[in-house]
């Protein structure tokens, strides 16, 4: 969000830092959580009206030079070849109907969970839909304060949840009974009498939405079928209950986004877009599981199977190691990207830096030598950046400048409050205010390789520098838009 500009119009309407309370039979508080502070400059989890961060995805869209859109139209087929990938779009009017063609060299899937781009790709989906219904109910001018929690009631009746906003915004989500008409529980009546029994003055006037689903427990066999990528609801359908399916398909988004980008430019290598499967459903995956896994504990039904619940929880609540892991929602794992575009770290490297290969870059708060304060990100740019921690790494001759230089990655050194900031060339000079990346004891100079997302692919000293870019050549290679001009002429 930061990157397209949102992050502060997002941030404005959301509820940050917010945790997440469990209540067992007669409402008792089985478990709180909060997540550990995050180490990328944001809060670590923020609850925000979902339509309100479409609208400011919407219109940044539509003054985005470059993007063409066609409206009130739909998909009738996809066809592609070793070169491009064709979709047939019909508009419809009430006297007729017409077909164009479009051709592109690729094509992302991201029409929602009844994708018709999955069906025309012949990719089925991989596990179950939950008998349970629920309704969302979405409200307006409340004015109850409440604290910054997502509450989960599992109270052995009817289940529900409680997510505050701000401005007077709330959601809430109630277990539907056997008996019960999807149709008849939307109307505004039977809303309020749900909704009254935590917000007993709302009014008809105040509801926002109301709609009745069934969650889906299910992933793509495979998110990618030659030139065609699925993303988002397409790619991954799971519950709401860990809040993990938006922010699944954002990253699926910034995932094959910046490698797209990198084939299109000429630098993509060989095994690039395979890795967008490699990483992203792996993730996805545990993330539908980890989804699951919260609606049984909310959805258990009847006195005995929710006694059960509650004593257990009591019971492994007073073990350290789990009253941290649930204290601190650990069991919502970060992406972990070892697998794909990522290189194992030589013995030679720091191993505190060697942990962060494959995971997403700390992002500190920074100065620059003359004082200017910002984040880290600010600093380095859409593409691929070379950061060069240790006293001297700034100064230490790169054996493979031609590689990095290809790829044009921007180079910036950080380094400790107190150190030498002596500018290096064309190297920015940083200081870490937050002491996350600038390692005060880190004697040998290292050079950390960031991804254009953000995640670090690998880290070398001047011994392992060769190896690295040899690893990465199958991923990303600046000799291959040479060879392609080569070709050309």
């Amino acid at each position: 969000m930061a990157r397209l500009g949102l992050a502060d119009g997002l941030k404005a309407e959301s509820l940050l830092d917010t945790g997440s309370r469990y209540f067992g039979l007669n409402d008792r508080l089985l478990a709180s959580s909060r997540p550990e502070p995050s180490r990328i400059g944001h809060p670590a989890k923020s609850q925000f009206d979902q339509p309100v961060l479409e609208e400011l995805l919407w219109n940044s869209a539509m003054k985005a030079p470059g993007i063409d859109f066609f409206m009130s139209v739909r998909a009738t087929g996809v066809t592609q070849d070793s070169a491009s990938v064709t979709i047939a779009v019909e508009s419809a009017t009430s006297e007729s109907s017409t077909t164009e063609v479009l051709t592109a060299q690729w094509m992302i899937g991201a029409d929602g969970g009844r994708s018709f781009v999955r069906d025309e790709l012949g990719v089925d989906l991989v596990g179950s839909t939950q008998q349970e219904r629920w309704i969302v109910i979405d409200l307006l001018n409340v004015v109850t304060e409440r604290e910054p929690f997502a509450e989960f009631y599992g109270n052995g009746k009817r289940p529900y949840v409680l997510v505050p906003g701000i401005k007077g915004r709330l959601r809430l989500e109630h277990m539907l009974f056997d008996h019960e008409d999807p149709e008849v529980v939307i109307e505004p009546e039977h809303i309020l009498e749900l909704v009254h029994e935590v917000e007993p003055n709302a009014q008809p006037a105040d509801i926002r939405r109301a709609v009745v689903y069934v969650a889906h427990q299910r992933v793509a066999r495979s998110y990618r079928v030659g030139r065609a990528f699925l993303v988002g609801d397409a790619a991954h359908l799971m519950p709401p209950f860990s809040g993990q399916g938006l922010n699944a398909g954002l990253r699926d988004a910034l995932n094959i986004t910046w490698k797209l980008l990198d084939e299109l430019r000429g630098v993509g290598g060989p095994q690039l877009l395979d890795t967008y499967h490699l990483e992203r459903r792996r993730h996805g995956a545990k993330m539908v599981s980890i989804s699951r896994r919260t609606g049984a504990v909310v959805m258990a039904r009847g006195r005995l199977r929710a006694g059960s619940r509650d004593a257990l929880f009591r019971l492994v609540s007073v073990i350290p190691a789990v009253h941290e892991y649930l204290a601190r929602m650990r069991f919502i794992t970060p992406p972990d990207y070892r697998n794909g575009v990522a290189v194992k770290p030589a013995r030679q490297v720091d191993r505190r830096l060697a942990a962060w290969v494959g995971f997403a870059l700390g992002q500190p708060r920074v100065s620059t030598p003359g004082g200017a304060e910002s984040m880290l990100d600010d600093h380095l740019g859409d593409g691929w950046a070379l950061l060069a921690l240790g006293d001297r790494a700034a100064t230490a001759p790169l054996r493979a400048e031609p590689y990095w230089t290809g790829l044009e990655a921007r180079r910036v050194r950080v380094t400790r409050g107190g150190a030498s900031t002596d500018e290096a060339g064309s190297v920015a000079t940083l200081i870490d205010r937050d002491g996350m990346l600038a390692l005060g004891d880190l004697t040998t100079p290292h050079w950390v390789v960031v991804r254009p997302d953000r995640y670090v692919a690998a880290v070398f000293t001047a011994a392992t520098e060769q190896a690295v870019v040899e690893a990465l050549k199958p991923f990303v290679d600046p000799e291959l838009r040479s060879e392609a001009h080569g070709d050309d002429a």
